[in-house]
């Protein structure tokens, strides 16, 4: 199994900025290296699973808006990884794969969605990260 899954905050139907210190309080909770010079960090869990984090701007005065994972591997921790950042910075899931599923971590994030985004499925809202594997494993 290897697919990105991306995460993005909006509001007013815009790309919007994350608070960085929610989503870096959530990355210290992990085992991890980085970030490298491209802004990739290197996330280890205890299950085995490593995932690569694309965050750039998370430790700089840089835009942050958003930021990625690179799944080559997939468990427990990683899910509850992912679902605690979105949740963190108020960050729709973007899962780059069959059906591109519209993830949401909270009903109100359908409001600030852009209006061309979904018109072709309807937003899935989880609420938990049991919710976020049953729409990643299908």
């Amino acid at each position: 199994m290897s697919f990105d899954v991306f995460l993005q905050r909006f509001e007013d139907r815009k790309p919007a900025e994350v608070d960085r210190r929610l989503v870096l309080d959530v990355l210290r909770t992990t085992a991890f290296r980085g970030p490298d010079a491209f802004g990739f960090y290197v996330v280890a869990f205890p299950d085995g699973v490593d995932v690569e984090f694309s965050a750039r701007g998370l430790e700089s005065d840089d835009p942050f808006s958003g930021c990625a994972f690179h799944v080559r591997g997939c468990g427990d921790s990683l899910i509850a990884f992912m679902f605690e950042v979105a949740r963190a910075g108020d960050m729709v899931i973007l899962p780059a794969m069959e059906g591109n599923p519209i993830v949401l971590v909270s009903e109100a994030q359908k409001a600030h969605l852009p209006l061309d985004i979904g018109d072709d499925v309807e937003p899935i809202c989880v609420r938990a990260p049991s919710d976020l594997a049953a729409v990643l494993t299908g």
